[in-house]
């Protein structure tokens, strides 16, 4: 995994964005974010979260990322991540992410093997009608990207504090901090906010040569309403050139 690709699986997993546990209730949001580059607006993402039943009650998040139809003849993107969790300790049961973006297609998708402790990834390139190699992750305290950041978003998040979740994406394994670097006002196209702010990085990754790529991997900036829910207002990274964005439009 590039430096690169690193910092954007930072930036994709605090979509959803989070000791003791809060009484956070997250069934029912259907949120609009927009991410965009340098101020310029690129994509939308929607994000819904409802409640069902796998082995007691779940949430099943959702989001669908769609790119300006204005850069479709440049970069098309229609991207869907989807994962059902445990509410009782976000624990995943499945994720799939179905990544299109300009000419590439992976499927990716993890599932619980219950009987063996694990949790199982297979992988598939569409694109080239090929399937890769399948991976797999202890079960015990592991989450994918979705279900790390429900996790997280129902912490406390009290300013000082730092958080650390293990994280298999289906390919790799990865240990992400968040600090708590205090409280300010947040504006957004959606209001303006009592919030959190926090810095998000990766801080491991389960490759003999990852150490340093994952040193060169920017911190990514995320601004979380200062409420049980800790709804992600906000979340920022610098690149190369400018930085990218994303903001909360609509909940």
């Amino acid at each position: 995994m590039t430096a690169k690709r690193l910092g954007l699986f930072v930036l994709a997993t605090t979509l959803v964005l989070a000791g003791t546990v809060f009484a956070a209730e997250f069934a029912g949001e259907n949120l609009e974010y927009e991410f965009g580059w340098k101020g310029i607006a690129a994509a939308n993402a929607s994000v819904q979260i409802a409640e069902m039943a796998c082995d007691g009650p779940c949430y099943a998040a959702n989001i669908d990322i769609k790119g300006k139809p204005y850069l479709d003849m440049i970069w098309r993107v229609r991207d869907r991540i989807k994962t059902w969790a445990v509410k009782a300790d976000y624990s995943p049961r499945k994720y799939v992410f179905y990544q299109r973006e300009g000419g590439f297609e992976l499927d990716t998708e993890i599932v619980l093997d219950k009987a063996e402790g694990l949790l199982k990834a297979t992988r598939f390139r569409k694109d080239k009608g090929k399937a890769l190699t399948p991976k797999k992750a202890q079960s015990a305290g592991v989450f994918c990207p979705l279900s790390a950041i429900l996790y997280m978003r129902a912490q406390p998040l009290e300013p000082g504090q730092r958080y650390t979740a293990n994280v298999f994406d289906g390919k790799r394994e990865h240990v992400i901090e968040w600090k708590v670097e205090g409280r300010e006002k947040t504006k957004v196209p959606a209001g303006e906010f009592d919030a959190k702010r926090i810095s998000a990085q990766v801080i491991k990754s389960n490759v003999a040569d990852e150490s340093s790529k994952v040193e060169k991997v920017r911190k990514v900036t995320i601004w979380v309403a200062d409420a049980p829910n800790h709804l992600v207002l906000r979340v920022e990274t610098q690149a190369l050139w400018g930085h990218i964005y994303g903001e909360l439009i609509k909940k």
